[in-house]
């Protein structure tokens, strides 16, 4: 509302995109900040891989 409002009504691709850049950098800081454990990386996973992932494919 507030990027409709202040760019929407002049500039509406500049608000589309200004919208879009905020909506991932918002979801990356989600994700990254408040999904991340304290524990990362995991005991059961010192190196980041887990020891499921085969060996073929590179991490």
């Amino acid at each position: 509302m507030i990027l409709h409002g202040t760019l929407g009504k002049r500039h509406r691709r500049t608000a589309l995109a200004a919208g879009l850049v905020f909506t991932v950098w918002f979801a990356w800081f989600l994700v990254t900040w408040l999904g991340l454990p304290d524990s990362y990386p995991a005991p059961l996973c010192p190196s980041d891989v887990p020891p499921w992932w085969p060996s073929f494919i590179p991490a």
